[in-house]
């Protein structure tokens, strides 16, 4: 399925669109800042293979070199 998004800071103009929309058959959801940033944050995990750059060895070395005590 493909997407559209828009932008404006214009709440009648958020709630004309979805309105459109329904009209038109299709399904509207507004995003807030918040679902906006949830969705880069995905992506970039998902973009993000940690076994790309993970070495065992400084994995161990650094988690050793942890002080336990301190906090």
């Amino acid at each position: 399925m493909d997407s559209i998004i828009i932008h404006t800071n214009d709440p009648k103009d958020l709630t004309l669109l979805q309105l459109l929309a329904l009209k038109m058959g299709l399904t509207a959801q507004i995003l807030t800042e918040a679902d906006k940033e949830d969705l880069v944050l995905a992506k970039a995990i998902e973009e993000n293979d940690p076994q790309d750059y993970l070495i065992l060895e400084d994995a161990i070395s650094y988690y050793k070199s942890l002080d336990k005590t301190s906090k």
